[in-house]
């Protein structure tokens, strides 16, 4: 055999050792559940020090499973992020969020944008999250990244806002609600009209009412 041949069926072999690899390999990665138990011993241990009834509040926050979930997670943070001694409450906060956001949850992707935000450090990643929810259809992220998109094109602007205002979901409330607000100021274009801005907030809470009495009813 010529020393050529010899090294086209080594080549040959090599390829379908290669094939094979990429053809028996698990077409997934199993991904393990997070586990925050750690985080929330912390949190619970920090509790201990405050009283009876402010504890089983933010501990009932933590853990909640209901379509609340994400507005407690967010609730905590907020209660407990500028106290040093509840740190590990707001950590876990945190921490809940974003393995719900990582899971592929994109009401929790805007929670965990929402919170990362109002900081400067965290901001950035915040604000990544939030087009990732986008990017997901969640109808506030869109209704957000809509808003950012086209805030110095006012004509542009409004009309999307008229698009959302149809919605019955929180893009359609937020709408309502940015109307309301425009109408009240004399801004955005549109005239200063407290008559409309009465009407526009009222229709805002109306909706609001029946998007939560449908989220209680999950």
């Amino acid at each position: 055999m010529t020393k050529p041949l010899k090294l086209i069926l080594a080549a040959l072999v090599l390829l379908a050792v290669v094939l094979a690899f990429f053809l028996t390999r698990p077409t997934g990665m199993h991904i393990a559940p997070w586990d925050g138990s750690g985080l929330l011993a912390k949190a619970e241990q920090s509790l201990e020090g405050l009283p009876a009834k402010e504890a089983e509040t933010l501990r009932a926050l933590l853990v909640s499973t209901g379509p609340g979930r994400y507005d407690d997670r967010a609730g905590a943070w907020i209660k407990t992020a500028t106290k040093d001694d509840l740190k590990p409450v707001a950590d876990y906060a945190v921490a809940s969020l974003r393995a719900m956001a990582e899971a592929g949850d994109a009401v929790a992707m805007w929670h965990l944008h929402f919170v990362l935000t109002q900081r400067i450090d965290t901001g950035d990643e915040g604000f990544r999250w939030l087009k990732k929810a986008a990017q997901q259809g969640y109808p506030r992220a869109v209704y957000d990244v809509t808003k950012e998109k086209l805030k110095h094109e006012p004509e542009k602007l409004r009309a999307a806002m008229e698009d959302f205002a149809k919605r019955e979901d929180d893009a359609g409330m937020q709408a309502l609600y940015w109307f309301a607000f425009a109408h009240e100021k004399g801004q955005d274009g549109l005239p200063k009209d407290a008559a409309k801005a009465a009407d526009y907030r009222n229709r805002a809470k109306a909706l609001g009412d029946k998007l939560l009495e449908a989220d209680k009813a999950k």
